[in-house]
Order: C-alpha cells, then sequence, then structure tokens
C-alpha cells in the first residue's frame, strides 16, 4: 500500500516510517524540514524501503491536499503536528496559539479532506493525545487542537459510511520521543515549562510511558485495516 505519513522524517513519525517500511509498504514522507526529510529518505532506502520525501508545511492549506491528490494513497496518516506555547492560557502569544491548530487541525483536515477526494477505498489515521480526551493545562493549544481532531475523526467516519474508507483516531501514548522526551529533559525555561517538564518526568518515573516500538507495532494493525470496523473511534496503545 502507498502510506503518506505528515511528519515522517522526525521522533514518533520517523519511528512510524521505519516499521511501515520495514512492512513493505511504499511510503511517502512529509515536512517542513527538507535536511531531516533527505536524511530519513537514504536511510530507509538503505534498509530497502520504497520512499518519496516531499517537502510540505501543513501550515500552508495547500501544501498536502495538492501532493496527496497529485500522488494518489492508499492510507494517510495524519502524525504532524505543533506543541504549541507553554503557559496560562490568557498569557500566552495569541498568534502561536491559533497556529497550532491551523497545523494540529487545519492540516489534518485538509490533508483527510483531499484524501477523501482521491480514495476509493482505504483508510485515514489521525494521530492524537490523550491530552485531547482529558486535559493539559498550560499547553492548552495543542490539547484543545487534538480534542477537535478526535471529533473530526468521529463526524467524517458518519459522513463516510457509505464508502469503504474508514476514518480513526490513534493515540500511541507517552512515548519518549519529540513533544514528550523534549518536555522530560528541558533544564531551563519558564517556570509554567518547568512545570510541564516535571510531570513528564513524573509520568515516566511512573512507568506511564509506552515504549515507542509498541506504540508503532499498533500502527502497523490499524494501517494493515485490523481496526477498520470502529470507524470513527480512538484506538489507544490500550488495544494493542
Amino acid at each position: 500500500m502507498r502510506v503518506l505519513i505528515t511528519g515522517g522524517a522526525k521522533a514518533l513519525g520517523r519511528a512510524f516510517s521505519e516499521v511501515l517500511g520495514a512492512q513493505g509498504h511504499q511510503l511517502i514522507i512529509t515536512g517542513r524540514d527538507e535536511r531531516a526529510l533527505d536524511t530519513a529518505a537514504a536511510e530507509l532506502r538503505a534498509k530497502g524501503v520504497y520512499v518519496e520525501a516531499h517537502v510540505a508545511d501543513l501550515a500552508d492549506p495547500n501544501a498536502t491536499p495538492k501532493l496527496i491528490e497529485s500522488l494518489g494513497v492508499d492510507v494517510l496518516v495524519n502524525n504532524g503536528a505543533l506543541g504549541g506555547p507553554v503557559g496560562p492560557t490568557w498569557e500566552v502569544d495569541e498568534t502561536d496559539w491559533w497556529r497550532t491548530f491551523e497545523v494540529n487541525l487545519r492540516g489534518t483536515a485538509f490533508a483527510a479532506n483531499a484524501a477523501i477526494r482521491t480514495m476509493t477505498s482505504g483508510r485515514i489515521i489521525n494521530v492524537v493525545s490523550n491530552a485531547g480526551v482529558h486535559r493539559w493545562p498550560y499547553v492548552t493549544a495543542y490539547s484543545v487542537s487534538k480534542a477537535a481532531v478526535i471529533k473530526l475523526t468521529e463526524n467524517l467516519a458518519i459522513e463516510l459510511k457509505r464508502r469503504p474508507i474508514a476514518v480513526l483516531s490513534y493515540d500511541p501514548g507517552m512515548v519518549d520521543v519529540g513533544l514528550m522526551r523534549r518536555g522530560r529533559t528541558m533544564s531551563d525555561g519558564s517556570a509554567d515549562e518547568q512545570r510541564v517538564a516535571e510531570w513528564a518526568r513524573s509520568q515516566r518515573a511512573s512507568g506511564r510511558f509506552t515504549p515507542v516500538e509498541q506504540s508503532a507495532g499498533l500502527l502497523v494493525r490499524i494501517v494493515s485495516g485490523e481496526f477498520d470496523h470502529r470507524s470513527g473511534e480512538l484506538i489507544t496503545a490500550q488495544d494493542g
């Protein structure tokens, strides 16, 4: 299958690319960082993976949709996201706060729309977070945007129930890469950033992190279609 992974060159997206490539899928990875994309693509090709790398910023509402419509995909993994500003909601920069929605929500929605327009069958997997189910105070742009993506998934699934396209939200758990690793290892920053960092360290110390291999392994099963009968639902690491 042709699988497009946004944010597929770094952090958890890179782990997703590794395991899906090893399964024999044809990969298309996108992101903003051309150097990271080129490095990831070269390393994956050295392992025998078929991969295309394309620069496409999710903040540009046209970039990823145009790519999807021109290339065609069987599976879209909406993984790319911003962590957003940290601090009390009324104190953080409002432009930064809203830009998180432009990437996490609009970028996800527009990519999904493009996939739906071009797919005859397949699946769309929106990577979300427990922060979108419960809360993440002081990181509200991320939390609220992920909550919106979960609701987007639910609505799209109903709209698509007469077509063979599944739409699922996937919470890969707290993994020691990307946003959580940056938070856990933060040694300076504002009092609010330190509060978030201390919380991340406490979660890891209490064994609440999910191994990256487990998160990526469950994604393989979702991509394969194992959870299509649960279209519209939230799949979590515990489902593995």
